[in-house]
């Protein structure tokens, strides 16, 4: 109001601009809570890949899936797994069945595969690396108990090495490579192709020379197993052929070395074979170890052990059929893996003080 030359101003509103912030708060919020939600539901529970098998049974409803998903360990937070499923009208199409999922899969994954019926299916891959013994095999099957793995060992089998190879528990005898098993029976599946790949590997011609070398096929594995082992060189998956062929060479070497030594009376002195022993996996033994009272103690007793100590690849069984010729009666590894060789207690020594 204007009265002469005064003028009355009305009073400052401020509710406004209090209300703005809320707004400016409330989108805030939002947002985070957005980003939230998608970085949470593209993401798994966990870094480390493990397979679960998870039975969905028709009629549950997805509070019930999402809290068995929450108690087998493939989620964390199974609010999260319903806000996903309700906002994507998921949960209803989540089809009955059993699957196997995987804490390293994110919540979009796992329901893809549940509405999708993607069920579990009844085989899966398994890979047995040369060199494995039979412990580490079965230590790498999931879902199958060590007891198990040895009734699978237990079992009969046509396989034409079985008078030396069961009594051994089929030890070196497993033949490395990847093969299709059922998840029903895993253990025995396993051993079973195994054996039969061995089989096909060992042509009649091997088994002639074998012959003609005046040895048995367990002779041969037992020392290919000890080969393998003691041959190899590191970052194996970047290896070209030439390294390949290399490290082919370099078994047919370290076959001369056990056979010279054998020839002579010589103990093997493998630091594999103590290393089964004790059950450590470098390449070389503690020096404390080297007494330990084995048969499988190449140190202190003379000749082969008595059995495998792991499962060669073809390559360590062909160098045992076929080594070179050769005066070595040594060799070590440098710390890359690649074998040096020598003649003499002497020029052995030497090689130690110069790579290792």
């Amino acid at each position: 109001m204007i009265n002469g030359d005064y003028t009355i101003e009305e009073p400052k509103r401020s509710g406004g601009k209090i209300i703005r912030l809320m707004v400016l708060f409330l989108l805030l919020l939002a947002f985070c809570a957005v980003i939230y939600y998608f970085t949470k539901i593209n993401r798994g529970s966990s870094d480390t890949s493990l397979e679960i098998p998870i039975s969905i049974e028709k009629g549950e409803s997805g509070k019930q899936i999402a809290s068995k998903l929450k108690e087998e360990g493939v989620i964390n937070n199974p609010k999260l797994f319903l806000v996903y499923t309700t906002l994507n009208n998921a949960a209803d199409k989540i089809q009955a069945g059993t699957y196997i999922l995987d804490p390293k899969m994110s919540i979009t994954e796992i329901v893809d595969i549940l509405t999708a019926g993607k069920v579990a299916s009844n085989e899966k891959r398994i890979t047995i690396i040369e060199g494995w013994n039979n412990k580490q095999i079965a230590g790498r099957l999931t879902d199958v108990t060590a007891q198990d793995f040895q009734t699978a060992l237990d079992q009969d089998y046509e396989f034409k090495f079985a008078a030396t190879a069961k009594p051994f528990d089929y030890e070196g005898f497993l033949f490395p490579d990847t093969y299709q098993v059922s998840r029903d029976n895993q253990a025995q599946s396993l051993v079973e192709q195994a054996l039969k790949n061995f089989e096909g590997k060992i042509t009649d011609q091997m088994l002639a020379d074998i012959q003609a070398k005046g040895m048995n096929m367990h002779d041969v594995i037992t020392l290919a197993s000890i080969i393998e082992k003691e041959v190899g060189r590191n970052n194996v998956e970047s290896l070209s052929q030439t390294d390949l062929d290399e490290m082919q060479r370099e078994r047919e070497l370290v076959a001369s070395v056990f056979y010279n030594r054998l020839e002579i009376g010589m103990p093997l002195q493998s630091d594999a074979t103590v290393n089964y022993v004790t059950g450590r996996s470098d390449r070389s033994a503690r020096t404390e170890d080297l007494d330990v009272e084995s048969p499988y103690n190449t140190y202190a007793v003379k000749g082969l052990p008595p059995s495998p100590i792991g499962n060669p690849g073809v390559g360590a069984i062909r160098a045992a059929i076929y080594p070179v010729q050769s005066d070595y009666l040594y060799f070590l590894n440098k710390v890359s893996g690649e074998a040096v060789f020598s003649k003499t207690l002497e020029e052995h020594n030497s090689n130690k003080a110069k790579y290792l």
